[in-house]
């Protein structure tokens, strides 16, 4: 048994160099299971711009949109803690998306949800959430349902990012940050 503590002593540092790469390797590839890149076929872009302006919306050269899907529980917490606490976050995302429109005259931001009412308050709550009542949005782009939503940014040639799950204002406010 002590040649073996031994043995392992002797080679910690090679362990504990093993044991990094380990973390490192692990912590890049969540780092970027998060997100997918892709492109909309011509047609599928068209059929985007005619389902927005559907939704009286307007069509930019940047499109974020911010999806939610009902039967999740990503804000359930937020439920239990009172009306008004909810009413001040909701009002804060609306500020946000709102304060993003008026700064960015090539870019707009649109929050949207799946239809349903097995949502939690937050978002069942948020009239300003525009409703995917033909699951259109769901079945372009947002087809796996995620915990605490998708976003997408789709620039004006279709390609467009997928991200995975919360912070989506953050990846929002990272791509303009420096405009």
């Amino acid at each position: 048994m002590a040649a073996i503590f031994f043995t392992l002593m002797k080679h910690k540092y090679l362990l504990l160099f093993l044991f990094t790469l380990i973390f490192q390797s692990a912590y890049k590839a969540q780092s970027f299971s998060n997100q997918k890149k892709g492109m909309l076929s011509s047609s599928q872009f068209s059929d985007l711009k005619a389902f927005l302006v559907s939704k009286n919306l307007q069509i930019k050269d940047t499109i974020f949109i911010k999806y939610d899907f009902n039967k999740e529980s990503c804000w359930n917490r937020l439920d239990e803690q009172g009306n008004e606490k909810i009413e001040i976050i909701k009002m804060s995302f609306q500020k946000h998306i709102s304060d993003f429109n008026a700064q960015h005259k090539d870019a707009i931001a649109y929050n949207f949800r799946e239809p349903g009412n097995r949502i939690n308050k937050l978002k069942l709550w948020d009239s300003t959430i525009i409703i995917d009542d033909l699951y259109f949005l769901k079945n372009l782009l947002f087809k796996k349902k995620r915990e605490c939503g998708t976003s997408v940014i789709i620039l004006n040639d279709g390609s467009y990012l997928l991200y995975f799950g919360d912070p989506h204002f953050e990846l929002l406010d990272k791509v303009y940050q420096n405009q």
